[in-house]
């Protein structure tokens, strides 16, 4: 007993705020993510940072393509927190998953639309095939919403083809096994390198959205909300270093999604560090809304959902209140 109180109190004398001695065991947690792109590029800039060691949290990250393999993980106590597109999470809390959405990086749609070089403006796309990446993706929702906005029947007028993540939709709008594709920086710049058609920015349609988000479920806040709480604190400072920390988020970027090209880092650091990224990345009512409508019409369940049901922004509230959000940027 005396060895131990012995060795408490000498920790006790080497605890300062600037030192690692005698600190608490890192909390391990798994977070998934569902696309190599620009937008969950934010992910990896924290880890590097070493911000999530500063919380003491220490993330094992895996690669889970699409939205519906990643709430399977995250129900089934798999995956802690995901990150990926808002509609899959809307979805699943609907048909009584416990699922909720944190914070949303991006609340409108960051794709572009990119074609072969015979389709000339988005009208043409009638009677084409579309890939995406599978039923129920970000980019197949978005597809989906731009077609109707443009007065196109999908699936009635234009096919959906399942081809996989950006990579392989890309590869095959080269190959011609599709007519379009969604895609995100910083790949758009390797398409409009290779000819490609850019015919429009979804951004530009003014579309309220639910983009790239931090989903977990309220089973796990009720069961570690301090951990919660700490998670969240690690990406509002992850963003203010994204933000603020050019260079080391360029090589962040490069590393995740293995591009090199200088000219596509750089319009993926401007797209989100800067265009798209909130300080306090509050998960928007509109977007839930745009989500819901859409959902509508195939899905009684969503007609008249509350929007607050599925997201969860307290956590980001309690730290803006604080001040910890002012303090960072210096205001």
């Amino acid at each position: 007993m005396k060895t131990k109180a012995y060795a408490l109190m000498i920790c006790a004398l080497l605890v300062s705020p600037s030192t690692l001695w005698c600190q608490s065991k890192a909390d391990k947690v798994t977070i998934s993510h569902s696309a190599i792109s620009g937008s969950q590029a934010i992910l990896w800039v924290i880890q590097d940072a070493g911000i999530f060691r500063k919380y003491d949290l220490e993330p094992e990250i895996v690669y889970v393509s699409g939205g519906p393999p990643n709430i399977a993980a995250l129900v089934s106590g798999d995956v802690h927190f995901t990150i990926f597109a808002g509609p899959a999470s809307i979805s699943a809390n609907l048909e009584g998953a416990d699922v909720v959405v944190l914070m949303s990086f991006i609340n409108t749609m960051d794709h572009s639309l990119f074609a072969s070089r015979s389709v000339k403006q988005p009208i043409d796309l009638r009677g084409k095939k579309i890939g995406i990446s599978r039923p129920g993706s970000s980019d197949d929702y978005g597809v989906r919403l731009a077609l109707r906005r443009w007065g196109i029947q999908p699936d009635k007028e234009a096919a959906m083809i399942p081809v996989g993540g950006q990579p392989a939709r890309l590869a095959a709008l080269q190959a011609g096994r599709v007519d379009a594709t969604l895609l995100q920086p910083p790949i758009t710049v390797k398409a409009r390198q290779e000819g490609l058609n850019d015919l429009a920015s979804l951004a530009d349609l003014g579309l309220d959205y639910l983009g790239t988000c931090l989903v977990t479920t309220r089973a796990r806040i009720q069961r570690n909300e301090n951990l919660v709480r700490r998670f969240v604190k690690a990406f509002v400072e992850g963003i203010h270093f994204y933000k603020t920390r050019k260079e080391p988020s360029l090589r962040s970027i490069a590393k995740f999604t293995k591009l090199q090209d200088a000219a596509a880092l750089e319009e993926a650091y401007n797209a989100y560090a800067i265009k798209f990224m909130a300080r306090v990345p509050y998960p928007t009512t509109k977007g839930v809304e745009a989500i819901l409508d859409d959902l509508a019409k195939t899905n009684p369940k969503a007609r008249g959902a509350d929007p607050r049901q599925f997201v969860e922004p307290r956590f980001l509230k309690e730290l803006e209140d604080a001040g910890f959000v002012a303090q960072l940027y210096g205001k």
